[in-house]
């Protein structure tokens, strides 16, 4: 096996110092246009691969940013992670991804891991807030963290959300001014606790008292776990109107109600959660709220950014960056208010 080019083996091929091959490297203004070009093709010639652990030394930095997930099938946090990856690439940053499964030791211990390879920032969508003194800990130990959750109470670290109460609460409250008073929820547990809180906070706003039997916990945020949970709610009669903690659910309630030969809106109005593309685009464009994730990224890595660089900022109290989802209504759910009992 051929050993790994080192800059001394650039330094060599071009008869320059070890230090100007290095400099170039960096397209440092100290060394000169037609310098830095020939360095960098002969770096390329001889497959130059640099040492990024040897620059962290150096620069005390590790340029790893640590993410942390709660489900791998959520889309939405999915395309979150993706944007934010490109965007801390084009600083010259890379991610380290872990998953918890929602679950607190594994979220506790994937805080650890972090933290113990010395990575310069982490994002966390935390599970519940019962690793809050942890992450307290972490920003106490001047340890750069952002979450991105945290609208339905006071995060122990700084935090950029979309506050996803609100989100529900708006969707629940357009259906029951449509005139539903029989409005189901198909959620996915703990990590929808917030659009809960929101869904129930607007029937009751609304006068309309809650009913357990129509709400549905289901393990994924598939088609499949939407059309089946329609299937279970639509067999217990009365129900007219669906509100869902995510699209793919609302989708796939949606099928199911087509092929029973059920009229959306008509007999039912359905609303989403997170306004993916196939919301807008299905055979009933879907009523959804919009979640905001080019907005929350670029929020997010902006605010990380500062606590990386000013070390002062981890000295006070958390930053909370509120982002206020909309409602985007469709034909699913229909415009006008009905007169329902």
């Amino acid at each position: 096996m051929s050993k790994r080019v080192r800059q001394e083996d650039i330094a060599k091929e071009l008869g320059l110092s070890i230090n100007s091959v290095s400099l170039a490297l960096k397209n440092s203004k100290r060394i000169n246009e037609e310098t830095r070009q020939r360095v960098h093709q002969v770096a390329k010639e001889l497959n130059y691969i640099p040492n990024s652990i040897a620059r962290s030394l150096v620069e005390k930095k590790s340029k790893i940013i640590g993410f942390i997930l709660p489900k791998i099938t959520n889309p939405v946090q999915i395309e979150t992670a993706q944007l934010i990856e490109r965007k801390l690439m084009a600083n010259g940053y890379n991610m380290m991804l872990m998953t918890t499964d929602s679950d607190r030791d594994y979220e506790s211990f994937a805080l650890d891991i972090l933290v113990s390879r010395q990575v310069d920032g982490i994002f966390l969508f935390p599970t519940n807030k019962q690793n809050q003194d942890k992450i307290r800990s972490i920003r106490n130990a001047h340890i750069p963290m952002v979450l991105l959750s945290g609208g339905n109470y006071e995060p122990a670290s700084d935090s950029v959300y979309m506050n996803q109460f609100k989100g529900a609460y708006k969707a629940a409250s357009h259906l029951a001014q449509l005139g539903h008073r029989q409005i189901a929820f198909i959620h996915g547990g703990p990590a929808n606790m917030e659009k809960y809180t929101g869904y129930q906070a607007a029937l009751k706003d609304n006068g309309i008292e809650f009913d357990e039997e129509l709400v549905i916990t289901v393990d994924n945020y598939s088609y499949e776990q939407g059309y089946l949970s329609a299937a279970k709610l639509f067999s217990k009669g009365g129900v007219t109107a669906l509100f869902a903690s995510s699209d793919y659910l609302a989708l796939g309630a949606l099928r199911w109600c087509r092929e029973q030969g059920m009229r959306v809106p008509e007999d039912m109005a359905i609303v989403g959660f997170d306004d993916l593309e196939a919301a807008q685009y299905a055979e009933i464009p879907l009523t959804s709220v919009t979640y905001k994730v080019e907005e929350l990224t670029t929020l997010a890595v902006e605010l990380l950014y500062r606590l990386i660089t000013e070390e002062e900022q981890a000295k006070s109290k958390p930053i909370r960056i509120e982002i206020e989802p909309t409602l985007q209504i469709r034909s699913s759910c229909g415009y006008k208010s009905k007169n329902r009992q």
